[in-house]
């Protein structure tokens, strides 16, 4: 499998991200069950890990046996960030400990207006 170079829609500094895949092979859904992925987020892709975000997350359950896999940035780790563009990516590391970037590409952050939770 190869990756996929995409650039995300933008996101807003200081929400909650959801990222959904869905994961297939030469067409046919695969089962995700206990891969993990990881999304990280670097102003220069030379920097060390973690960058200026990462998250990790294991599918399982039937959303997993779909292929279905939700990456979750929560306000937290968002919130730090500045207001820019980034490089990121996206890597599947399956069962058998095979590691491959599915998606790389630029997201642009920006200023989220409200500041305060209400």
């Amino acid at each position: 499998m190869s990756f996929t170079a995409k650039d995300l829609n933008p996101l807003v500094r200081g929400d909650d991200w959801t990222i959904k895949l869905v994961v297939s092979s030469d067409g046919a859904i695969t089962n995700v069950t206990n891969y993990t992925y990881t999304l990280t987020l670097k102003s220069n892709v030379d920097d060390p890990d973690p960058g200026d975000l990462q998250v990790s997350v294991v599918p399982t359950g039937p959303d997993a046996l779909l292929g279905v896999v939700y990456l979750n940035a929560p306000k937290a780790l968002t919130t730090v960030l500045e207001a820019r563009t980034y490089n990121y990516d996206i890597q599947q590391v399956d069962d058998s400990g095979n590691v491959q970037t599915l998606l790389i590409g630029k997201v642009k952050v920006v200023k989220d207006i409200t500041r305060t939770v209400i």
